[in-house]
């Protein structure tokens, strides 16, 4: 891999590569570096961060995990840096990863259909035991006020999917929680899988939509709810083929957050689908916790948040944390979600600060973020 200096580290670089700065012992041959995928160039080459510094690399060719090692083999005006291989949970992890993107899209498909189920006599003509399995699902879906409180938020993030495994883990956790979304999800695979093929032709296409997967290294996108299909009695059959569809895209979903949580380094993934009005909604969330500074106890959290009720429109939210102080910024899509969050601000400040936080910052946007990197441009490309 050949690295050239960016303008933004030409500077430093110079200095480098002359021996004299100190960024020079940081690059001597056999030096092992971190070094992080930014995004790409309007040339084309890879935007990295090595050792503090951000570089283009010529990488033609080449798949690069978003953070990996490397060694530096040669010195000079293009050093020449050997990309390490992850260790095995790594490699296991974006194997694992490359194979459930293509398969992958949002809940919105099929909570769609259950919310249509919910609302139509049709769902007496489904078998039994899938009738049973969609009502488990239903259970397992969490209801706006459960996550009003924190101790509600702390549990269906527990229940969203993402620790099953992690649950079944523990001595005295033996067969998954009812209420696990996932478990539900697992559970409907099983009892879909037992049921006779649906009739070639009888699964009626849908339009389809290319939802983002929730990658940690991409902006979060809110999921909109599905357009709502009338079912009638002569397209049970081509329902079950639909909800087979649906439910193995949002288990690879569930999948893709696990693995693109990283526990080591205080960071999930997470989405929660809720229970709105004649409908589900999902709520994407993005935790990280942040290293503390000298004399902190605790470092700084960090959470991103999306969602796209109908009454409100897609939403999106940063909320930072450094106890006992709290950031908020919110975009919105309309106009009119502005001004019925601006006028909760109130709210949010007394509710803040009989919790013991004080409201530091709070700002509410007009239109919804722009990505600042291209991240989702390079790792979206694996999804092909």
């Amino acid at each position: 891999m050949i690295i050239q200096p960016t303008s933004l580290a030409a500077q430093l670089w110079a200095g480098a590569a002359a021996g004299t700065t100190a960024a020079a012992d940081s690059w001597r041959v056999g030096t092992l570096l971190t070094a992080r995928v930014m995004g790409q160039n309007d040339l084309g080459k890879l935007l990295l961060e090595i050792g503090g510094l951000t570089v283009e690399a010529d990488a033609a060719g080449t798949q690069l995990p978003p953070q990996f090692q490397v060694r530096v083999l040669t010195q000079g005006a293009q050093p020449q840096l050997e990309v390490l291989p992850g260790n095995v949970d790594e490699r296991v992890a974006m194997q694992g990863l490359r194979e459930r993107l293509p398969l992958q899209n949002g809940y919105a498909p099929l909570l769609g259909v259950l919310a249509a189920l919910g609302r139509r006599p049709i769902a007496r003509l489904l078998p039994a035991p899938l009738r049973a399995a969609l009502a488990t699902l239903e259970a397992a879906i969490n209801k706006p006020a459960d996550v009003s409180s924190p101790m509600g938020m702390k549990e269906a993030i527990a229940r969203s999917g993402t620790f099953l495994e992690a649950h079944l883990a523990e001595p005295k956790q033996a067969t998954p929680a009812a209420d696990d979304f996932k478990a539900a999800l697992l559970a409907l695979r099983r009892t879909l899988a037992d049921l006779p093929a649906s009739r070639p032709g009888a699964t009626t296409p849908r339009p389809t939509a290319d939802t983002p997967p929730p990658l940690a290294q991409r902006p979060l996108v809110a999921q909109a709810r599905a357009p709502e299909l009338p079912v009638t009695e002569e397209e049970v059959d081509g329902l079950v083929g639909q909800l087979r569809v649906d439910t193995r895209a949002a288990l690879s979903r569930v999948e893709i957050a696990q693995l693109e949580s990283q526990p080591q380094a205080g960071l999930w993934m997470i989405e929660i689908p809720l229970a709105g009005v004649r409908g589900y909604d999902v709520l994407q969330l993005r935790i990280e916790e942040g290293k503390p500074s000298p004399g902190e106890q605790e470092g700084p959290w960090t959470v991103g948040f999306a969602i796209d009720p109908p009454t409100l429109g897609p939403v999106q939210g940063e909320i930072q944390l450094r106890v006992p102080r709290v950031s908020v910024r919110l975009w919105a899509q309309h106009a009119a979600t502005v001004m019925r969050l601006e006028n909760e601000f109130v709210s949010l400040r007394r509710l803040l600060e009989m919790n013991g936080l004080v409201l530091d910052h709070f700002a509410c946007m007009h239109g919804l973020p722009v990505p600042t990197s291209a991240y989702s441009a390079v790792l979206l490309e694996a999804r092909a």
